[in-house]
């Protein structure tokens, strides 16, 4: 017995509806990708995207987080990819969803569009720097000036390294650390760091090498927080031997 679309009037089985409806009528008629609201911030200084409450290193990063939160109605062995097509020119931003999913016995392809609201501004991290915002100074000194010369500049490197992957590894500012400011001294230099915790995890690292002999705490009282408490900044001076000293 033949069967039709009763919207439509097309003939229909079972490899070509949904509730016997044709699949064109049907997708029509029901909501069968509900897509959020897409509000993002975008920083203007490292190029970072905020979706809800998480920074992303860049819009690739975001993707994931975006499509766990696209909902599938009433589909089945579907695929879901995104392509963001951004105009920072004409401020036109959007989100495009390219579904793939088994409907009747067919694979048939949705596209979606989305419009993303972008809001241009600058993250807490960068405001910091730009702020001069820190914690914490970290403080290399060498009694020999000849073997800081040798040595200074793979120490640092090092410190850079082990930032970078702090920072790889998390999307929460909280969990990051960034060097603000570098002075050189005569007998070192001193890194002004944003994160008291990790900067104490990185002088328990460098205390490890051979030539480190020893480090030394301080804190400065720079002020008063909002709810009374007292707000220290510490500084941590670690001291470089030479390789003959003992």
């Amino acid at each position: 017995m033949k069967r039709f679309c009763p919207k439509c009037g097309k003939d229909i089985d079972d490899s070509n509806s949904i509730n016997n409806f044709c699949i064109d009528c049907y997708l029509k008629d029901h909501e069968l990708v509900k897509i959020p609201d897409l509000d993002i911030t975008y920083c203007v200084k490292c190029n970072k995207i905020r979706y809800g409450k998480i920074w992303y290193n860049n819009f690739e990063n975001v993707k994931e987080a975006i499509l766990k939160n696209v909902k599938i109605l009433d589909l089945k062995q579907t695929k879901i990819d995104l392509i963001f097509d951004l105009n920072f020119e004409s401020n036109k931003y959007k989100a495009i969803f390219n579904i793939k999913s088994l409907l009747g016995n067919k694979i048939k392809e949705i596209i979606k569009e989305k419009e993303i609201n972008l809001k241009k501004d600058t993250c807490l991290t960068c405001s910091r720097i730009s702020g001069n915002y820190y914690t914490t100074i970290l403080q290399l000194r060498f009694n020999n000036k000849k073997f800081m010369e040798i040595v200074e500049e793979k120490i640092l490197k090092e410190i850079e390294t082990i930032i970078d992957n702090i920072n790889e590894k998390t999307n929460k500012i909280s969990a990051t650390i960034h060097v603000v400011r570098e002075e050189k001294q005569k007998t070192g230099t001193d890194l002004y760091l944003d994160n008291l915790k990790i900067s104490y995890n990185i002088v328990k690292h460098l205390m490890k090498h051979k030539i480190a002999k020893e480090y030394k705490t301080s804190k400065t009282l720079v002020g008063v927080s909002k709810d009374g408490q007292r707000v220290y900044r510490t500084t941590f001076c670690i001291h470089f031997k030479d390789l003959n000293e003992n």
